[in-house]
């Protein structure tokens, strides 16, 4: 052989992993893509791109192996406790609870009193529904009266606005 065709340590190692590549089916980083794309057209023209029966099963095992890999790791990974759930639910409703007495108006829920009208208005009210002279200006002068006690009663009940 002439020194042309000597072959490099990079080149057999680059040859080795061409040729692993074609027999697993999946590259390896860093192989050339023509290279890779050339011997598949080959292999492919050679048999129909058909697996044979040994073949098979050596890719079922490896694929059986891995799984099997991933279910031990499953299996020995301990189950997660859920313990918390229950405490999380306690802490809201603790929560919930709390808000609805925080927010609950204090004291008890009386009605407020208000004043009652006063003979006066009833018998400015009478007068002008009778249509009786001048009883306008007396039920509105009776009515701003009563108003002005019913304001206050509410204005001591809830305060000023």
């Amino acid at each position: 052989m002439s020194d042309e065709e000597e072959i490099g340590a990079d080149e057999q190692q680059e040859a080795e992993a061409l040729a692993r590549a074609l027999d697993r089916g999946s590259a390896e980083a860093g192989l050339p893509e023509d290279a890779l794309q050339t011997a598949a057209l080959l292999r492919y023209q050679r048999d129909g791109g058909a697996l044979s029966p040994d073949r098979s099963e050596a890719i079922l095992g490896d694929v059986l192996s891995v799984a099997d890999r991933i279910a031990d790791r499953a299996a020995a990974r301990p189950e997660p406790r859920r313990d918390w759930r229950w405490l999380l639910g306690a802490v809201g409703l603790a929560a919930a609870l709390l808000l609805f007495v925080w927010l609950r108006p204090g004291g008890e829920a009386a009605p407020t009193a208000l004043p009652s009208p006063d003979l006066a208005l009833l018998r400015a009210q009478m007068a002008r529904a009778s249509g009786g002279e001048d009883a306008d200006d007396a039920f509105e002068a009776e009515m701003d009266d009563y108003r002005g006690a019913v304001y206050a009663s509410l204005e001591e009940r809830y305060g000023a606005r």
